[in-house]
C-alpha cells in the first residue's frame, strides 16, 4: 500500500491556484488581468486545469462561468472540451444566465448547441417525443445515458414508467445498461418495471444483467428477477455464463475536513489493462452528495485523474475493503435523500459481489497505548502539530458566518472576545460531531500505519472534549480550529473574494 508520506501535500501550490481563482471572482477585473491569469494557468499546465474545471462544475453565476470559460482557452481544447459539454448536459441547477454562458462558450468552440441533447425537447415545432429523447440519449453513449438518468430520477412515477417502456421498445443495444442502473433505484415500482423490461429484451446482454442482479439482489426481489430471466430463456435468448468478478484495483480517501466533507475514490479492474472508476463526495451526516465515474480508463489515465484530484483533495491510498466500509457509512447517512446521484446508479456495477448494505462505520481504535490526560501546554503543542499534518490540512470551516467573525478579527476587535463568540456559536453546537471527526481521522491514521502513540494522542484529544468544564474557546484544539478557520477567511477577505474558497455543498 502506498504510504501517506508520498501523497502530494503541496498546500502552497494549491493555494496559489486557488488565489488565481479567487482573483477571477473579484469585481471589475480587466481583460489584461484575465490574460495574465490565463498565462499563469497555462504555465502551470494540466495541474491547474483540474481545479478550474471543478469550479465550473460548482459555479452558478453566468458571469463567473464566462470568465472560467475564457481561461480554458489557454489550454488545448482536447483536454477540457468534453468536460465542458458534460457540465452543460448534467448541470440541472443552473439559472438562465449560467446556462446561457455555457451555451455561448460551447458555440464559440464549434459545438452545435441547437442539436440533441442540448435542446430540452419541450418547446418549438421540432420538439422531440419522449421516445426520441430516449433514443438520443442512447446514441450519446455512456455520458448521454448518465445525463438522461439524472433527468429520469427527478421525473414523477408515471413518467418514469413511460421511460422504462420506451427503453425496452427502443431496440438500442445500450438499453440493458440503462435499465441495469435503474435496478438500484430506491422505489420498488421502478425496480419491478426495470426487471420486467429486461425480461422483454431479446438480447444476451439483458440476460447477463438479470443474472448479475440475481446474484446480489435482496431476497424480496429474487422472484421477479428469476421470472424475467426464465422468460428470456423461454424465448431462446442465450444466457451468458456467470460473470467472474475481477479484483479491486485501488482505493483512496481524504480525511474529513473541518465541515465534515470528504472524498472517496474507488477503482476496479475492468479488463487486462483498464479499470472502472467511481469518485464520490460525501458528508458525515448528509451522506452521498455527488458522484462521477468512468466505465473504462487505462491505468495511465486513471493515475492522471488521481493526480488531478490531489490538487484540491489530500487523497490517501487505502485498502479497497476499508473504502467499502466508508461508502457503506455514507449510504447509511443517505437515508433521508430521495435518491442518490445518477452516476452512482450508473457505476453501481463496480460493487458487484460486495455487500453494500448501509452500515455506520465501526471504529477500529484498538491496540493503542492507554491515553492519559494532557496538560493545556501539551494539548496546545499537539494541536499545532496536527494542523501542520496532511491529515488535518482541510480542518477549517468555510461557512459564511466564519467570514463575519474574520472581518471583526481583521478590524482589530478583541481577539479573545471574537474567539469566545465564534466558538460559542459555531463550535459548541457541533462539539459531538467534531469529536467524532477527530476519531474518524485517528481511525484513518491507524489504518495508514501512522505511529500508534501519535494516534493515541489524537484519541485522547477527542476524549478531552467530553465533560470539559472549560468553554470551547479555551480548549487548545478547538481554539486552534477556530483561529485556523478565521485566518483562511481573513486571507480570502483581503484578496477581495466574494465567496469562500471552498464551496459548501
Amino acid at each position: 500500500m502506498q504510504q501517506s508520506e508520498k501523497v502530494d501535500n503541496s498546500l502552497k501550490e494549491r493555494r496559489d491556484i486557488l488565489d488565481l481563482l479567487g482573483r477571477l471572482k473579484g469585481e471589475g477585473i480587466s481583460i489584461e488581468e484575465m490574460e495574465q491569469i490565463g498565462r499563469r494557468f497555462q504555465e502551470a499546465g494540466k495541474r491547474a486545469l483540474r481545479p478550474l474545471v471543478r469550479e465550473l462544475w460548482r459555479e452558478n453565476s453566468g458571469e463567473l462561468i464566462a470568465k472560467y470559460a475564457y481561461i480554458l482557452d489557454f489550454f488545448d481544447s482536447e483536454h477540457w472540451l468534453d468536460q465542458l459539454i458534460q457540465i452543460a448536459l448534467k448541470r440541472q441547477d443552473l439559472a438562465a444566465d449560467g446556462k446561457a454562458a455555457l451555451m455561448i462558450a460551447l458555440e464559440g468552440y464549434g459545438v452545435d448547441v441547437g442539436s440533441a441533447p442540448f435542446s430540452d425537447g419541450k418547446s418549438g415545432p421540432g420538439a422531440s417525443s419522449l421516445g426520441q429523447q430516449v433514443q438520443g440519449a442512447m446514441q450519446l453513449g455512456e455520458e448521454g445515458m448518465v445525463t438522461f438518468l439524472d433527468d429520469f430520477l427527478s421525473h414523477p412515477p408515471e413518467v418514469q414508467q413511460i421511460v422504462i417502456r420506451e427503453l425496452y421498445r427502443s431496440g438500442d443495444p445500450h438499453a440493458p445498461l440503462m435499465l441495469q442502473a435503474m435496478l438500484w433505484h430506491p422505489e420498488l415500482e421502478v425496480v419491478h418495471a426495470a426487471l420486467q423490461a429486461l425480461g422483454r429484451i431479446r438480447d444476451p446482454q439483458a440476460a447477463g444483467v438479470l443474472q448479475d442482479f440475481i446474484a446480489q439482489c435482496d431476497q424480496d426481489l429474487l422472484p421477479v428477477a428469476d421470472k424475467a430471466l426464465r422468460r428470456l430463456r423461454f424465448l431462446g435468448v442465450a444466457v451468458p455464463p456467470p460473470r467472474e468478478y475481477l479484483p479491486f484495483h485501488a482505493g483512496y480517501a481524504t480525511p474529513p475536513d473541518g465541515d465534515g466533507y470528504r472524498s472517496l475514490l474507488l477503482s476496479r479492474w475492468a479488463g487486462a489493462d483498464t479499470v472502472s472508476v467511481l469518485y464520490m463526495q460525501v458528508h458525515e451526516r448528509r451522506g452521498v452528495l455527488a458522484a462521477w465515474g468512468a466505465g473504462e480508463l487505462t491505468v495511465e489515465n486513471f493515475l492522471a485523474e488521481v493526480e488531478g484530484f490531489r490538487l484540491q483533495d489530500d487523497l490517501i491510498e487505502v485498502a479497497p475493503e476499508y473504502l467499502i466500509d466508508l461508502i457503506r457509512d455514507a449510504l447509511h447517512w443517505s437515508r433521508d435523500l430521495c435518491y442518490l446521484p445518477a452516476d452512482f446508479y450508473m457505476r453501481r456495477g463496480i460493487f458487484a459481489g460486495v455487500d453494500l448494505s448501509p452500515a455506520p462505520l465501526a471504529e477500529r481504535l484498538t491496540g493503542l497505548p492507554a491515553p492519559r490526560a494532557l496538560s493545556f501546554q501539551e494539548g496546545e503543542r499537539l494541536a499545532q502539530r496536527l494542523f501542520e499534518d496532511p491529515f488535518f490540512s482541510g480542518w477549517y470551516m468555510a461557512a459564511q458566518r466564519v467570514y463575519d467573525f474574520a472581518e471583526d478579527y481583521r478590524k482589530g476587535k478583541d481577539c479573545e472576545q471574537v474567539l469566545e463568540h465564534f466558538c460559542a456559536e459555531l463550535i459548541t453546537p457541533e462539539l459531538e460531531l467534531i469529536r467524532e471527526r477527530l476519531l474518524i481521522s485517528a481511525d484513518l491514521m491507524l489504518h495508514c500505519g501512522r505511529d500508534l502513540t501519535e494516534v493515541a494522542k489524537v484519541v485522547g484529544l477527542a476524549d478531552s472534549m467530553v465533560d470539559n468544564p472549560l468553554p470551547a474557546y479555551l480548549h487548545p484544539f478547538l481554539r486552534r480550529f477556530a483561529l485556523e478557520s478565521m485566518e483562511i477567511a481573513r486571507e480570502s477577505l483581503e484578496r477581495g473574494d466574494e465567496l469562500p474558497l471552498r464551496a459548501v455543498e
